[in-house]
Parts: C-alpha cells; sequence; structure tokens
C-alpha cells in the first residue's frame, strides 16, 4: 500500500482502483476542505517489458505484480505493455468502474477486469452512540495483474436510542489511491467535507483526477466523483463512481 499523507496539499501520484482502522484509533473530525498527498514515481514512459520490471521494483508494494508479471509469457508481457501505454484502455477501466453498479466487469476477452468490494466496521462508545466506518473499495486488473487500488470511506456517529437513531455527524473520511501501477498515468484526489445529507446519512465525496501523458496522443484526463452514504446501521448504504 502506498503511503499516504494528508498534512500536505497535492497528491503527486500515479491510476486505478483491507480493512479500514478502528474507529476508536480515528483523527479528528475533518474541519474542511483538503487534498491527500501521494508519493510515488513521476510519470514514466516504458517501452519493453524489461523497462516495466525495472519500474516495478522501484515502486512500493509492488513486488507481487513484479512476480505476476515475470511469470507472463513473452507475448502476454508484451501485450500487458500495450495495455498500460494505451490512453483509452485507461478511460475503459475508469468507465467500467463508473457503470459497473457493484458487479465485477470483464473487458477485452478477460484481459481486464474491474471489481468492488465493500468493508463495514462498528465500534461502540457509548450505551447511546457508535461510531461506524464504511467504505467502497475498486479494483482493476490487466491479465491478472491487480493495477489500480482506490477506495472512499466515510467514518461517522450515530447517536439516539434504538427506536430513535440518527446520524449526527461525520468524523473523518476521504479518498485512498492504495495502487496504482500505470507508469504514464497519474491520480490526484481531493476530499470535500463530510457531511449529514438531506436523508440523514453520513456523506463523503472525493474527485479523483486522472491524467495520462502519452508520447503521441498527449495529455488525457478524465475527472470522477466517488461518493459513499453511510446509515444509522452502520452500513454502506449505497455508493456512486460519476
Amino acid at each position: 500500500m502506498l503511503r499516504l499523507n494528508k498534512t500536505a496539499v497535492i497528491l503527486t501520484g500515479v491510476l486505478a482502483l483491507t480493512a479500514i482502522a478502528p474507529v476508536a484509533a480515528l483523527a479528528a473530525p475533518v474541519t474542511g476542505i483538503e487534498v491527500i498527498e501521494q508519493s510515488s514515481t513521476q510519470q514514466t514512459e516504458i517501452n519493453s517489458p524489461s523497462e516495466y520490471i525495472r519500474w516495478l521494483k522501484g515502486q512500493a508494494g509492488a513486488e507481487d505484480a513484479a512476480q505476476k508479471f515475470s511469470d507472463l509469457s513473452e507475448a502476454d508481457q508484451e501485450k500487458f505493455v500495450k495495455y498500460i501505454n494505451d490512453p483509452e484502455i485507461n478511460k475503459t477501466i475508469m468507465n467500467a468502474i463508473a457503470t459497473s453498479n457493484g458487479d465485477k466487469i470483464s473487458l477485452n476477452g478477460g484481459d481486464i477486469s474491474v471489481n468492488h468490494e465493500q468493508t463495514v466496521i462498528p465500534s461502540k462508545v457509548s450505551p447511546q452512540a457508535a461510531d461506524y466506518a464504511v467504505q467502497q473499495r475498486a479494483t482493476s486488473t490487466v491479465m491478472g495483474i491487480e493495477v489500480v487500488q482506490v477506495r472512499e470511506r466515510v467514518e461517522y456517529r450515530v447517536a439516539g436510542i434504538p427506536s430513535n437513531q440518527r446520524v449526527t455527524e461525520v468524523l473523518n473520511g476521504g479518498g485512498v489511491v492504495d495502487r496504482y501501477l500505470i507508469p504514464l498515468g497519474r491520480m490526484d484526489v481531493k476530499d470535500d467535507k463530510g457531511y449529514v445529507n438531506s436523508g440523514g446519512l453520513a456523506t463523503q465525496r472525493s474527485v479523483f483526477t486522472t491524467s495520462f501523458v502519452h508520447p503521441k496522443f498527449g495529455v488525457v484526463v478524465a475527472t470522477n466523483n466517488f461518493t459513499v452514504y453511510g446509515n444509522v446501521q452502520g452500513q454502506l448504504d449505497h455508493w456512486v463512481f460519476n
């Protein structure tokens, strides 16, 4: 997993799409719009399987991906490199995340897949109140190798007697890029302030901006909103990636 630092201002990262830490260990409540910083290499042109292996060896947490890539046949390695260098494939991945409605999607004859997973962790703090953390995670693989993993989470408090409970505040939350192993890509994440919406749901929205700089095709930019909603039962009510 890439290390994140929420005290700085720019995400310098690379695309894509576990558990959340216990709610008792959450930071102070969100107080305003913020940007997650992610440190990684700059966008890099890759022209051969050997160059990609060298690049992977410089990425934190990419050992498994490097091994799986090395295990591919030479023909499949060449095919993989073509995929990750194709701006249209990158747009296809993001579009699949946005339109999957939580279902697993297979593309390009099964070479590319997109999957979703949700996590819910309750933590009681008193007889009258409970803190909950829910998240939605999206993962994309290319030829069996996980190249993108992103998630959106919201951490919030529910108070009241069992017959009359309500979400009282959003404690924390935001978007996270856990993995992005596309050298020509970059993803920036900006978190809006979490809030309780008119329907009484804890709401957290982040803007994921993906840029892909190709030496022949120029810059391709896509912007997606990733929003999750938590309810009084401590469950992920629903999520939207668009």
